[in-house]
């Protein structure tokens, strides 16, 4: 437990830091957000419409490959006619899309939520949103506001990169990003590939599907004063170009004494268009958490700001140089997080080809003041027929000098009669930072030793293998999976964020697992039962021996006009005992692997739209059972409902 102390003397931290740390960043993006609010409402009233959720969302969260590529060609054109023969709110444009060919569902690993889909999830967070895919844990500190991570398959620090609109999202305070710091506010779509080397997210920020400006509410409030707000404006012909912005926050009092916490963010975008052929991106995004909990940094904030040109050369072939700057700020005045914060600038290349049912994509990304990580090149392809399809990916990638090397490849057939196989398998070695940014150092004032040396940045390497093999059946509206499992490493890596720091790395070892996954129907047509279960020989960090997760779903659409549609659920997820590293206790004592009790909670969603407009509910762990952590002593709240409407 780290006790607070004064300010330390030796804090490095300028008169120009201070100014500039001691303006709120919310109130400078709720600013932003409201003169971008009223400049649009100004130039186009009556314009403005409502998103488009009044059309029945799918009934899965299958996203076809082409879809967004059919919805650009449309728009190109209907821009082609004249701007006198054609409504002005079919004049809009975005950049090319560069997406990967890999189709989604359980056989392939890839999971993807569009708009619609994250907003019936009734997910405050990342972690949220990816919570039901099978074989996931969420790993959280705390409430709002502490430290949040995910692993799956084991996989740990270095074991996850996060990806945004072709940006990597470099962890900054450890082996992996802390997603309470990765907003979803702007997001239009999130896709999850869960590789046993590692795990990666992709997210896309707004597309606009309208020539009109478009503004997206959502607002909250529940259980331990917990409030949410998260609002989207968006106008497609703004200032010669188009413009984006947003503002999210959500805050809670904890569940106990000193476990307030909350989380606020803002993101602004200008874009230049020259038709949907090319264009240029402006993007920044600021996101802090702050919490009462002591184990961890009272306030911690992320800034990434990125400049990006995109170009389609011709049909279906994309190339991207960007250039950007990512940010890590701890404003918390104990002698710990001296020397914690600091700055990395990122440059690359990416390109990406397709052509019927063969694409490719690769990207060069250059870290150029990066201590560790100075250079990372990744490249991936395959074929996606009606019969069969396989893909493969390659990365190599500097760290302190050492090179490391990861491939993978999969492949399906199928489905014939209602029957498809598949198979991957993932190899390499994987590296991630150990310890957080470290600002630089100023010259010391004589004496020379009057300010202590940061300690030397560090990483860790493990080596991993992935092989899984499975098949499904898709049968009279029945679908059912199964894949055998063998995961082996040479080493467990701790997450390395402030839930496990400075804990010592533990041998590895080979396992044996299976996984299943399935959607029944039930005699109300409307009504499913889904759900997945993952066993394990014998546990590991981060790695319960049972992992699981199931419920029933409705979702269905009243009226003929279509202005009435209705989701709910009502399931559980949960798993077994599980071991996690945990920090040394501050006191001399070094870390190491504890176990957290048998998780389980039920929980209950309903989302209900009105035209344009949806109300929603939940409610977490109703059953109220006690004890709920994935780290030792961080008990999560006993239960908590929410309300509101977007």
């Amino acid at each position: 437990m780290r006790a607070p102390t004064g300010h330390s003397p030796h804090r490095p931290r300028g008169r120009l830091r201070q100014v500039l740390s001691s303006v709120p960043g919310a109130a400078l993006t709720a600013a932003a957000l409201a003169s971008a609010l009223l400049a649009g409402a100004a130039r186009q009233a009556g314009a403005q419409i409502a998103p488009d959720s009044a059309r029945a969302a799918p009934d899965s969260a299958e996203v076809l490959p082409d879809s967004l590529r059919i919805l650009l060609d449309s728009a190109r054109a209907q821009s082609g006619a004249t701007q006198d023969s054609v409504p002005a709110d079919t004049i809009f444009y975005n950049l090319p899309v560069l997406e990967s060919g890999v189709p989604t569902g359980f056989a392939t690993g890839v999971w993807v939520w569009d708009r619609q889909e994250i907003m019936t999830s009734a997910a405050h967070t990342l972690a949220e949103l990816l919570s039901e895919v099978p074989g996931l844990v969420t790993l959280l500190g705390g409430d709002y506001g502490t430290p949040l991570a995910v692993s799956a398959l084991g996989v740990a620090g270095g074991g996850l990169r996060i990806v945004r609109d072709g940006f990597e999202l470099y962890p900054l305070d450890g082996g992996l990003a802390d997603l309470q710091r990765i907003a979803l506010v702007g997001v239009q779509r999130v896709r999850f590939e869960r590789f046993g080397g590692e795990m990666l997210i992709e997210l896309t920020t707004y597309q606009h599907d309208d020539g009109r400006p478009f503004t997206l509410v959502e607002a909250g409030t529940g259980q331990l004063d917990t409030n949410l707000f998260r609002g989207t404006f968006a106008d497609p012909t703004a200032l010669l170009g188009s413009v984006a912005a947003g503002l999210e926050r959500v805050e809670t009092r904890g569940y106990g004494e000193n476990e307030g916490g909350n989380r606020t963010g803002g993101w602004l975008r200008y874009q230049l268009h020259r038709g949907d052929r090319a264009g240029l991106a402006l993007d920044w995004r600021r996101m802090g958490s702050a919490t009462q909990v002591s184990d961890y940094a009272s306030s911690v904030t992320r800034t990434d700001v990125t400049l990006r040109g995109r170009i389609e050369v011709v049909d279906g072939v994309v190339v991207e140089a960007y250039t950007g700057r990512s940010s890590h700020d701890v404003d918390d005045d104990r002698p710990e997080y001296d020397f914690e914060g600091g700055s990395r600038s990122q440059h690359g290349v990416r390109a990406a080809i397709r052509r019927d049912a063969i694409w490719a994509r690769g990207a060069y990304r250059l870290f150029t003041d990066d201590d560790l990580l100075s250079h990372r090149v990744e490249g991936s392809g395959g074929y996606t027929g009606s019969g069969f399809g396989a893909s493969g990916q390659v990365s190599q990638a500097s760290w302190g000098g050492e090179s490391t090397f990861a491939y993978g490849v999969s492949g399906w057939v199928g489905p014939v009669a209602g029957v498809t196989f598949f198979g991957s398998l993932e190899s390499g070695t994987y590296a991630g930072r150990s310890d957080p940014l470290l600002d630089e150092l100023p010259e010391p004032e004589p004496p020379p030793a009057a300010l202590p040396a940061p300690p030397p940045a560090a990483f860790a390497t493990t080596e991993r293998t992935v092989v899984r093999a499975g098949t499904s059946v898709t049968r009279l509206g029945t679908a059912l999976a199964f894949a055998g499992l063998r995961a082996e490493n040479d080493l467990h890596l701790p997450l390395a964020t402030e839930l496990d720091r400075a804990s010592p790395v533990t041998t590895g070892a080979e396992r044996y697992g299976v996984e299943a996954w399935g959607s029944l129907p039930t005699p109300w047509s409307s009504l499913r039962l889904e759900g997945s279960y993952q066993w394990w020989e014998s546990e590991g960090p981060y790695l319960p021996k049972q992992i699981y997760h199931g419920a029933f779903v409705f979702h269905r659409t009243y009226l003929e006009s279509g202005n009435f549609e209705l989701w709910w659920s009502i399931g559980v997820r949960g798993h077994d005992p599980m071991l996690v590293f945990v920090a040394d206790d501050g006191q001399g004592g070094a870390g190491g692997l504890e176990r957290v009790p048998f998780f389980q909670s039920w929980y209950g969603r309903i989302t209900a739209r009105i035209v344009a407009v949806q109300l929603f509910f939940t409610w977490e762990n109703f059953t109220r059972r006690q004890n709920l952590q994935d780290f030792p002593g961080r008990v999560l709240p006993l239960t908590r409902s929410f309300f509101g409407l977007r």
